[in-house]
């Protein structure tokens, strides 16, 4: 997508605008009006009327509209939070959206808001898991000022690459967002928990989108202008009344309860918190009211935060992702894609060994091969597609990117490309053995499993020596006890649902395991996981063990033992743990970082029919 996207333009991606709506019909009918007329409208649009009782419902029942509404009236007032909570999870699950694209019921859209928005996301990169999970519109008051409540800070530290890209598409990079006119990813939020319900008002944007863009990238443009009908014009902290104690309670609950901000953001946010706070108390006449809300905010913050489910409880039912869970009972035959992705440096001989292994030679064959060509092959790779392809009775789907974007945009890629609901991973340089997916795949077409992987067989390479089997737990609650101390499955091995994967964001980038992170979203989503215990995939060790040592390993255990940490799938004394016996397994010697990684996950090959073949 180029930045000179015309004006008139169709969209591939379902685009579902989420509008919260209270008691301001006449401010509502503001917003409806710049939704029609925007140059480029969502697919739907979701209201979500809290309650009202100034005729809103009336007035929505019986509006004509070219604009696509489905009407979510709640039986009380969730305050925005939990409306936002409840409209975000309906564009998600009941509308499948790409893109959900948020505003109160006071924010006016402006001709191209949305054009611009889409234009800044669509080409800030050709694949999708690099693209931004927010974009922000400008806001401005009525008067055509910008409004210092909805003002995003660019983000500090953000780097002179992440600076220069931003820029050339006529936006800047931002840590946080107002849901006021925000563009986000859906696959992002997908891949983490809703808004929380219980911060009822304000903040529950500051936390939110601080979550989306801690591992992805936030972007402001001011190419999107959306105005913003507040009463007055000023920030939060001016005559905030008894919102005051929402405002306490709520940022106490991110900077001492969230995870979404680092250490020193939580300083440094903490520190204009409490000037702010500070201000307000000594500008207000009334300080003994002020005081009190402070007090009751502070104490209510020590109780901590109520789940979204009993926020919720007799007013609405969530959907995301118990959806997609429901729907593996309604699964018809079972046709099955395996997928694999192919880079440059890919050894010929091991690839065409692995397309064989994964098509022909397979007691239950699958019926497509979709390969990804994750950027421009050498003519050597290239030959050895074109003969499987003419060759091979199981078609072949080629999807070739233009350039290389890494192993988990290009599995997102090819797995939204994929036709069927049923998946098989497969690597350019493993081989499955003949009976894997007759194992497998019954499983997982009987609603089984959502996941399932197995053991596996590692082979080749000097320091591979003899074959050993790589073993995994099997049933659930021996991979929920593995999980925080290390992976439990074995990325080759897996088969999976697709609904199920894209339910929870599908791939997402983390170099050295964007599979463990998708894994512990669908454990946390409360997805069937298992394992096989016998090997049916044979994984070419090749010089992996030289991989897993040394510095640049150790980083990047930091930042995936980071980021299971902050998607909640691990406590922090178990992520330092994590850290401590990783930083001696990466830097020990290489003959003694095999012995002790055999120790904990390999036992000895009986498969002896098979040694040295393919070696």
């Amino acid at each position: 997508m180029s930045p000179d996207l015309p004006q008139q333009v169709a969209v591939q991606e379902q685009i579902v605008a989420v509008v919260v709506t209270y008691n301001r019909l006449h401010l509502l009918k503001k917003t409806l009006a710049g939704l029609e007329a925007g140059s480029l409208r969502p697919q739907t649009v979701v209201i979500v009327d809290n309650a009202s009782s100034d005729g809103t419902g009336d007035y929505l029942a019986q509006l004509e509209t070219p604009l696509n509404l489905d009407l979510v009236t709640l039986s009380k007032n969730l305050g925005g939070a939990g409306g936002f909570t409840v409209g975000i999870d309906r564009a998600l699950a009941r509308h499948q959206a790409d893109l959900v694209w948020v505003m109160d019921d006071d924010t006016e859209p402006t001709e191209s808001t949305l054009l611009e928005a889409y234009r800044v996301w669509a080409s800030y990169s050709p694949v999708r898991a690099h693209r931004p999970a927010v974009v922000a519109s400008k806001v401005v008051w009525t008067d055509g000022r910008d409004h210092p409540m909805n003002t995003m800070r660019t983000m500090f530290a953000a780097g002179a690459q992440r600076q220069a890209r931003a820029q050339s598409l006529g936006a800047r990079p931002i840590r946080s967002a107002s849901f006021v006119s925000i563009l986000m990813d859906g696959a992002a939020m997908r891949a983490t928990d809703l808004p929380l319900a219980d911060f009822f008002i304000w903040n529950d944007d500051f936390e939110y989108t601080t979550r989306l863009i801690q591992h992805s990238q936030g972007l402001a443009t001011d190419r999107s202008v959306a105005l913003h009908h507040t009463q007055t014009f000023g920030t939060t902290d001016a005559s905030p009344g008894p919102r005051f104690y929402n405002d306490v309670r709520n940022k106490l609950w991110v900077f001492c309860g969230r995870r979404t901000l680092n250490p020193l953001e939580k300083v440094l946010y903490g520190g204009s918190t409490a000037r702010l706070w500070v201000s307000t108390l000594l500008r207000t006449p009334d300080k003994r009211t002020y005081l009190t809300y402070f007090i009751e905010g502070l104490r209510d913050a020590l109780k901590g935060w109520r789940s979204n489910e009993e926020v919720l409880a007799g007013v609405y039912e969530l959907e995301t992702p118990q959806l997609a869970r429901q729907k593996r009972e309604d699964e018809h035959g079972s046709d099955f894609t395996v997928l694999m992705s192919v880079y440059a440096a890919d050894s010929p001989r091991a690839l065409a060994e692995a397309l064989r292994s994964n098509t022909q030679d397979q007691t239950l064959p699958p019926s497509l091969l979709l390969l990804v060509e994750d950027g421009p092959l050498p003519p050597a790779l290239e030959e050895v597609i074109s003969e499987h392809v003419a060759s091979c009775p199981i078609p072949t789907r080629r999807l070739q990117l233009q350039q290389n974007v890494g192993l988990a945009a290009a599995l997102r890629e090819g797995l939204a490309a994929c036709p069927s609901q049923l998946v098989a991973r497969a690597d350019a340089d493993d081989i499955s053995l003949p009976t894997r997916f007759e194992r497998q795949i019954p499983l997982l077409a009987a609603g089984r499993y959502d996941l399932l992987g197995s053991a596996m067989e590692e082979f080749g390479g000097e320091e591979s020596g003899q074959p050993v089997i790589r073993q995994v737990p099997q049933e659930a609650e021996q991979i929920k006890k593995v999980f925080p101390s290390r992976n439990p499955f074995l990325h080759p091995t897996v088969v999976f649902r697709k609904e199920a994967v894209e339910a929870v964001g599908s791939y997402q980038p983390l170099e050295g395991a964007e599979d463990y992170w998708l894994w512990g979203r669908m454990l946390k989503a409360g997805y069937r996981l298992g394992n096989l215990p016998e090997p049916l995939v044979r994984y070419r060790v090749t010089e992996a063990y030289k991989k897993r040592g040394g510095l640049a390993a150790l980083r990047q255990d930091l930042s995936i033992q980071r980021r299971l940490y902050t998607g909640g799938l691990t406590t922090a004394p178990q992520a330092a743990g994590n850290l401590l016996i990783r930083s001696l397994y990466r830097l020990a010697p290489q003959g003694l970082r095999v012995a002790a990684f055999r120790q904990m996950t390999a036992r000895p090959s009986s498969l002896t029919s098979r040694k040295g073949t393919n070696a």
